[in-house]
């Protein structure tokens, strides 16, 4: 309301304020006032620890009168002036004392002889706006009043500069005054609502004395929730129209035998009127009926719902409502025309449900939907027991009782039109009472409406309920097709349910409709699944049993009926012990159904369908489902998608700085597509699927073992499909099987493999290979030809006394099926290739085979070049590399004419096994002064495997390069002077001594002492540079080091190592630039020879400290 007041709506309960003193002053702002009063809000401060609340509130203003004036303790002050405002506009101080002060003087002790304390004065103060040089009085009227009449209550007295102006002056005095009066009006206001709310308290707390009226009291607590609801205050008014509510079935259920309640009398006076409910401006009659009082209340609550924006709580107090009057007629026993109740709470329905869709939110339906379905349905209900009582049912035409009940009714239900473009529910419910055709309409849309509301809240058992009733009505009007769809639904939500006795039930009227239908094939099914059904009646099932298999004898062309729980598959067996089946031969199954059936049935064929997996990914993915070689009961039981595994996995988000920002989890749910509610009952094919051994077959009640065969003529893996039971015409056929169970069939063609005897093949040796042919699934033509193929350098033959050949071919001939043959193949390869290739060429094959060997030399050589001063000679090391161990002789070393070689052991012959080593030794006889040109040498020796083997050669060449000796280098370590031996941690010196032997282009040298840590320690440098300008050769070059021994004992001289230094001015520059620093270069072996290798020196502990020990 916020403190006005809507023309039909609520009562006027806005406070008076009486207006005294110069009246003409306030009715130039009297209207101005009214207006501003309700604009803003006010905190409402209230008592016994309630909260507080913004209000607005607004005034009805009135002349002072005396005679008007209320007491201060009276509990209806809600009604009387609450307060009181004295205006003028005397400014001059001389003319208030004369008069004015003696007329406010009566005015206020007026007001104090009856207890008021709720007043306020107004100063009305017009100014022109011009200068003027009059001085400022000292005291003003304001003032005046203030210490006559309000020394302690300042506030009670007021000024407001020109009202009706437009000035910024003028503006913030009558913001004052406003929100000034709209303060202590709200107090005083409050006053009186608290003293209404003790009053109401009181008079509930005597209802249960002699006398008390209900009427009376609910009278009393309106006024109260009328005042909320003034105030804005709208849930706080609904407690009081639901404390109103409450009682009142207090009164009913508890109270009808009690003598203090003789008012419920008033009530229980037979029913004459069901005006409908109406949610909107209404006013309650001196003496209603239960029913008219019982909607007065729910129309008042259902608007504060409204206003609250609360529609969908006002949907969901609807029907509990609607019991409470049922229930509370049938209590006070109300005599009531047949179908009166049911008209009334048909038009209460309609009525909320209108409402509802009145005040539509985007953001609510979801909620009043919950409270909207049932009311659909509930008001569907009311009006088919209505076309029940007034013969308005689909086969049936009314009496003329009915008639005359149809008449009696419309009157009672009165006269409420509503637009001509959305009737009433009075006018609904009045033509659908007088024509067939609107009943079956209204009927069927409010039917619709409640199970479309229901599909929407997902309460779909609900839906299928209400369908249930929506297909007994299309029955009774002959629509049998549309009768079956919704039976169907309902049937499909038993089953998914376990509700087997109801799903049998909703058997029987399918195969009712469907008899009535004439849909034969669908009767068929219905018949079948009714005499498969335990819960009915042995009897039953044998009748529609009978008529299942005479209506399939007539049957013009094939019908296929799911097993659903007609006949159920208890296991699958596959009986071979291979997991691989091989081509050509049985695949034995064995099946083990359950048929529910009441007698015998005769099967013509029983077939099981195999499906090829053609995809490799589906493949992979059952791959663990194929192992084994049964399914079982559980295995066939389809899973329940409530209880898998959720598909989700976390995403995890980061910052730029590696910090993590959020966490979550992200569904690889695939988008939910539609299901078909048809099943489709035959998907496989069944052109390749194993069949029965024994035909025909008798299928008994319980458990039957049926044996299925079939030849493996195709390749491939295969899913046990689907199980079909053939009656004649007539198919029993099951569902698709779990993809768990697969049979894989098999060709096992012919291979012919190369196989080493050891395992190095040895090149430059006769060797034994195998050649195995192993036959496959079928036998081979004898006279195909293998062919083979070597690379170059390679030979083989099959005979042993046949020449080798690069080319071989040979024939296989008779030989059964999964036989295995072995042909030992020589094979011979040079000693220049280590990789060979055989290219195999076999009929069975779509393209040749390479098959790669790898082959090892018989023998691996080294060599290397040793010095002694001058003097040089060449070692080549053999090592063995074949099992069976090589003899060796005839070692020959060729220098191609260079110098003279003298061999050490050369003409001796060895036996060098497998991984042994054995050297051969060479000197050169080179003169120290000549020339060194490169040597191109060839070591070459006679092997053989046995003493019957041929001997074969064996070659091996390299490059003898700078082997003339450069330079000597000598060193020495000498005890310190004054020392005769070296001594641990004493520093002795390291003399070296380095001298050319022959002109060489290198003048400078570097060499390096690289001393063992744990045994010498080098004290200063320990690298230089020796200089030679080779003008004196064989003089040696001398440097001495400091180095310690740190250990005692006979112990190896540090090592020593020279190297050719160029200096970076002396850098190659070939490539246009030389280096830019030194850089060092190692000589070849030969060309430095170091005498102190192998020299140790005597090193002794320290000297003691000179005391005995």
């Amino acid at each position: 309301m916020n403190g006005t007041i809507d023309i039909g709506l609520v009562v006027d309960r806005r406070p008076l304020i009486t207006c005294a003193g110069e009246l003409e002053v306030f009715s130039s702002i009297e209207d101005n006032l009214a207006q501003a009063l309700p604009q803003d809000s006010c905190e409402w401060r209230r008592s016994m620890g309630r909260p507080i609340r913004n209000v607005h509130i607004g005034a009805n203003f009135t002349p002072y009168s005396s005679k008007a004036l209320p007491k201060g303790t009276q509990w209806d002050l809600i009604r009387q002036p609450l307060f009181h405002i004295y205006w003028t506009e005397c400014t001059d101080v001389d003319i208030y004392k004369s008069t004015l002060r003696d007329d406010i003087d009566g005015w206020l002790k007026e007001l104090n002889a009856k207890d008021i304390t709720d007043w306020l004065v107004v100063v009305v103060e017009n100014y022109d706006g011009k200068r003027t040089n009059k001085l400022l009085p000292r005291t003003t009227v304001l003032d005046k009043i203030r210490a006559d009449f309000a020394p302690k209550q300042g506030d009670r007295c007021i000024s407001v500069i020109n009202p009706g102006k437009l000035e910024s002056r003028s503006a913030d005095s009558w913001r004052g005054l406003v929100s000034r009066i709209r303060h202590l009006l709200l107090v005083s206001y409050a006053k009186a609502v608290a003293r209404l709310e003790d009053y109401v308290r009181q008079q509930r707390e005597r209802r249960n004395e002699i006398g008390w009226n209900f009427m009376q009291y609910f009278q009393l607590q309106e006024e109260l929730a009328q005042v909320l609801e003034m105030l804005g205050l709208n849930d706080e008014a609904l407690v009081q129209y639901d404390e109103l509510d409450a009682l009142l079935s207090q009164f009913v259920a508890n109270g009808i035998t009690s003598e203090c309640v003789n008012w419920l009398g008033e009530f229980q006076k037979p029913l004459e009127r069901w005006h409908g409910l109406k949610l909107g401006p209404s006013s309650l009659s001196k003496t209603p009926s239960i029913l008219e009082l019982r909607a007065y209340l729910y129309a008042k609550q259902a608007q504060m719902l409204l206003l609250t924006n609360k529609v969908w709580e006002m949907a969901s107090r609807c029907l509990p409502f609607l019991h409470t009057c049922t229930r509370e007629l049938a209590i006070l026993e109300i005599k009531a025309p047949p179908g009166a109740v049911a008209c009334w709470l048909f038009l209460a329905s309609m009525e909320v449900l209108q409402t509802c869709d009145k005040f539509n939110h985007a953001d609510e339906v979801e909620e009043y939907s919950l409270h909207t379905a049932c009311l659909w349905e509930y008001a569907s209900q009311k009006l088919k027991y209505l076309g029940d009582l007034c013969g308005l049912m689909p086969g049936g035409e009314p009496t003329s009782d009915q008639l005359h009940t149809v008449v009696g009714l419309s009157a009672g239900m009165g006269d409420n039109p509503g637009p001509a473009n959305s009737p009433s529910p009075t006018d609904k419910l009045k033509s659908a009472l007088i024509h067939q055709d609107v009943f079956n309409k209204t009927y069927l849309e409010l039917a619709e409406l409640a199970m479309g509301t229901y599909k929407h809240i997902g309460r779909l058992r609900s839906a299928r309920l209400v369908g249930r009733e929506v297909a007994s009505f299309y029955m009774s009007l002959g629509q049998h097709q549309k009768s079956a769809a919704f039976l169907g639904d309902l049937l499909r939500t038993f089953e998914q349910d376990g509700w087997q006795e109801l799903a049998a039930q909703t058997h029987l009227e399918l195969a009712e409709c469907y008899k009535k239908a004439g849909d034969v094939g669908k009767l068929i099914r219905s018949c079948a699944s009714v005499s498969s059904a335990h819960e009915i009646d042995n009897i039953i099932r044998w009748t529609y049993f009978d008529e299942m298999t005479r209506h399939a004898e007539s049957l013009d062309k094939s019908l296929a009926v799911p097993f659903e729980n007609i006949v159920k598959i208890v296991s699958v067996n596959v009986l071979n012990d291979e997991n691989v089946i091989m081509l050509d031969t049985k695949v034995h199954v064995e099946l083990v159904l359950e048929s529910n059936l009441p007698r015998e049935l005769v099967c013509e064929k029983v077939d099981m369908s195999l499906e090829a997996v053609e995809n490799k990914e589906t493949s992979k993915s059952n791959e663990k489902y194929c192992k084994g070689r049964s399914l079982s009961s559980k295995d066939l039981k389809p899973r329940d998608p409530m209880l898998q595994r959720l598909k989700i996995q976390r995403n995890l988000d980061y910052k730029q700085d590696k910090q993590l920002a959020s966490a979550g989890i992200v569904s690889k749910f695939t988008e939910l597509r539609r299901k078909d509610s048809t099943q489709q009952v035959c998907s496989s094919e069944f052109a390749h699927a194993l069949e029965a051994n024994k035909l025909p077959l008798r299928l008994s009640p319980g458990l039957n073992v049926i044996r299925l065969s079939k030849l493996a003529d195709e390749t491939g893996k295969f899913y046990l499909g689907q199980v079909a039971l053939h009656v004649g015409k007539l198919a029993f056929v099951s569902a698709t099987l779990p993809h768990r169970l697969a049979i894989e069939v098999k060709e096992e063609k012919p291979t012919l493999q190369l196989n080493k005897r050891t395992p190095t093949l040895i090149s430059g040796v006769e060797q034994l290979m195998n050649i195995i042919l192993t036959v496959g699934s079928h036998p081979i033509d004898p006279k195909s030809t293998i062919k083979l193929t070597s690379s170059r350098g390679l030979s083989f033959q099959i005979g042993a006394d046949r020449p080798l050949a690069t080319t071989l071919e040979f024939e296989v001939g008779a030989k059964p099926a999964y036989s295995s043959s072995r042909y030992a193949l020589r094979v011979l390869a040079d000693m220049l290739g280590k990789e060979h290739h055989v290219t195999v060429a076999a009929p069975w094959a779509a393209k040749p085979t390479a098959v790669t060997l790898n082959f090892t030399p018989p023998l691996t050589a080294a060599w290397r070049l040793h010095s002694a001063r001058h003097r040089k000679w060449v070692q080549v090391s053999l090592t063995g590399q074949c099992e069976q161990g090589l003899t060796v002789r005839e070692a020959k070393l060729d220098v191609a004419g260079v110098c003279e070689v003298d061999g050490k052991n050369a003409s001796s012959s060895h036996l060098i096994p497998n991984g042994m080593t054995f050297s051969f030794m060479w000197e050169l006889l080179i003169k120290p002064g000549a020339d060194s040109p490169t040597i191109k040498a060839e070591f070459s020796v006679s092997y053989k495997l046995d003493e019957d083997s041929e001997e074969r050669p064996y070659r091996y060449f390299f490059d003898i390069n700078d082997y003339q000796t450069l330079y000597l280098l000598d060193a020495d370590v000498e005890p310190a002077k004054g020392s005769e031996f070296c001594r641990v941690g004493a520093v002795c010196q390291l003399r070296l001594a380095i001298a050319q032997t022959r002109a060489s282009r290198e003048r400078s040298l570097m060499y390096e002492v690289l001393a063992e840590q744990s045994v010498w320690a080098v004290c200063g440098r320990t690298a230089g540079v020796v200089g030679f300008d080779g003008s004196e050769l064989e003089r040696p070059q001398t440097v001495a080091l400091d180095v310690m021994p740190l250990a005692s004992g006979h112990l190896p001289l540090p090592l020593v190592r020279i190297s050719k230094y160029i200096p970076a001015e002396a850098g190659n520059d070939k490539h246009g630039k030389g280096d830019t620093h030194p850089r060092l270069e190692p000589f070849s072996p030969g060309q430095v020879y170091n005498a102190s290798k192998g020299k140790q020196i005597h090193v002794i502990t320290p000297v003691s400290d000179g005391h005995p020990t």
